[in-house]
């Protein structure tokens, strides 16, 4: 008797058969994702944001003092500077720097536009 003989006569060895070959396209496929993922640099966890810190200072109050008839056009914020766009009355534009956890006035530049 040939070895399809007893595959034909025994339906289990047919289901087995399916079962092995089930489970190595399974492996294989597991194996290739993990390549995969290996070579491109899979799933990369960002850093968590560090928490504020609890023994953070108190900012104080501060105060700024533009030129009459001016008025802010825009505030930038960096993660240690802030800057202030303020246009003035003539209509040039002065920008100040500010350091983003004090709030000290770090300088001030004037863009002028030629006419």
């Amino acid at each position: 008797m040939t070895s399809k003989d007893a595959e034909a006569a025994d339906p289990r060895i047919r289901w087995l058969k399916a079962v092995v070959i089930g489970l190595g396209v399974i492996f294989v496929g597991l194996a290739v994702l993990l390549i995969v993922l290996i070579m491109t640099g899979g799933y990369k966890r960002s850093a968590p944001a560090a928490a504020p810190s609890s023994t953070a200072e108190a900012v104080q109050d501060f105060g700024i003092t533009l030129p009459r008839n001016s008025r802010v056009a825009e505030v930038l914020a960096t993660n240690s500077r802030i800057v202030l766009r303020v246009r003035l009355a003539d209509g040039t534009e002065r920008l100040y720097a500010l350091d983003g956890e004090s709030l000290r006035l770090l300088g001030s530049v004037t863009i002028q536009v030629e006419r």
